[in-house]
């Protein structure tokens, strides 16, 4: 099925790329990793999402930037040695197929599969489906459907990664409770407030919070709206980055990572499914 007038497809370094150009917004995906790299909505005519200058755009690893999709685990979470398996999953070093996609009255949507979801670490029979609808907002689900016979235990996330003019100028609103601090040894600890991001910071709030702010020099630039999440993390590597291969030393000033995010384990029972979705709401 040839996709949709609004979506142009193209090729660069092996990889095949989506390109989404509406009334109301512009976007760029990925097949390899089903990987959301660009959403700009044409009100403002702004970047939403961060991607590293220096990420690998060849399919050799990870992307580095934009929306990466964690399954059937978050970060090392799988049960075995560090390392043993890959962080976060499978699911953003696979092509992915263009299922469908469709011009609305509110933009374009596009359904994404991935090429295979067993894999060492995870042997379930089940479905993944990725449903991106980019308009005014732009709206992400991970949909996962149990399709065998016996219940399994699965993890993921949309590790976004959100654009900023100044990290030193940035606060987030709308977080409470407390949050693990994995740099930290995971200790417990309560949401500071004002929250702002003066350090590395990898964190797990343990809330299935449903809005986030991302405020920028006094001003809200986006909304972070949530569901079918039990957790959101905030990370920023600071001056680590310069340690980090595909960053570069000082990208750590222009990008917050705020991940919708299912980090405490969730049980599909054969026939059910669950949908992680993310909205991102320019303001």
């Amino acid at each position: 099925m040839p996709p949709s007038s609004s979506v142009t497809v193209s090729e660069s370094n092996g990889l095949t790329f989506l390109d989404v150009s509406n009334s109301f917004a512009s976007a760029r995906v990925s097949l390899f990793g089903g990987h959301i790299l660009s959403y700009v909505p044409k009100a403002d005519g702004k970047e939403r999402l961060w991607v590293s200058p220096h990420a690998y755009l060849n399919g050799e690893r990870p992307i580095r930037g934009g929306i990466p999709v964690c399954w059937p685990w978050f970060s090392d979470d799988h049960g075995r040695e560090k390392g043993a398996l890959p962080a976060h999953g499978f699911l953003r070093t696979q092509v992915w197929k263009l299922v469908s996609s469709e011009d609305t009255e509110k933009g374009t949507t596009i359904t994404l599969s991935p090429s295979f979801t067993r894999a060492e670490g995870f042997e379930n029979d089940c479905t993944v489906t990725m449903v991106i609808a980019v308009g005014e907002i732009l709206e992400v689900s991970l949909i996962t459907e149990n399709t065998g016979v016996v219940p399994f235990n699965f993890n993921c996330a949309l590790h976004t990664y959100f654009q900023v003019d100044n990290i030193q100028h940035t606060q987030i609103n709308g977080i409470e409770g407390d949050y693990k601090d994995k740099l930290d040894e995971w200790t417990l600890k309560p949401t500071p407030m004002p929250y702002t991001i003066t350090g590395e910071t990898d964190r797990i709030h343990l809330a299935p919070i449903e809005k986030a702010e991302i405020e920028v020099d006094g001003s809200v630039f986006t909304e972070v709206f949530s569901q079918g999440n039990d957790s959101l993390v905030v990370w920023n590597p600071w001056q680590g980055a310069a340690s980090i291969s595909d960053m570069d030393p000082f990208g750590y000033k222009h990008m917050l990572c705020v991940e919708t995010s299912l980090t405490q384990g969730h049980t599909l029972a054969p026939g059910e499914s669950h949908t992680l979705q993310q909205n991102i709401v320019p303001q």
